[in-house]
């Protein structure tokens, strides 16, 4: 039997309840993802926010709109990403957002490549960073909407 405590994003077998991960979040943490998922839900009606294991990162909060996944949030010690797939030919209408800060904008740097997607992971530790993230899905939002 091993010493370590397992956290509860990590065990296939658990599903995180909501009182685990606000308390992993701890209070700050807690307010941003609530104020996160309020501003998403403005955004577009009838997200479908799950649950859902993914084997190298473990359990994940996904938002999908309309079937299609909208972001997936993992949960940290004080802080939560938010990991979103774009286009990698709409990548520059994504980085020319004029109210971009140079933060979130250094975050486009690195990403992760699958066909012709690129897979970003943003930092969300303060109001200011809901903010960025929201004017970032807003563009995700409104490609989904128009794909209808």
């Amino acid at each position: 039997m091993s010493s370590e405590q397992k956290i509860p994003f990590n065990d296939y077998k658990h599903i995180p309840t909501r009182s685990e991960i606000d308390l992993h979040l701890g209070m700050m943490g807690c307010l941003e993802l609530k104020r996160f998922e309020e501003r998403v839900e403005l955004m577009a009606p009838r997200i479908d926010w799950r649950m859902h294991w993914y084997e190298t990162e473990g359990w994940g909060y996904r938002a999908s709109f309309r079937s299609r996944v909208l972001c997936v949030l993992h949960f940290f010690d004080g802080y939560f990403t938010v990991t979103m797939a774009i286009p990698a030919a709409d990548e520059d209408r994504y980085r020319s957002l004029k109210d971009l800060n140079p933060n979130f904008n250094r975050q486009f740097g690195e990403f992760r490549l699958s066909a012709k997607t690129k897979w970003f992971t943003f930092r969300i530790r303060k109001n200011v960073d809901v903010d960025q993230m929201i004017m970032l899905l807003e563009v995700k939002v409104g490609s989904l909407k128009a794909a209808k």
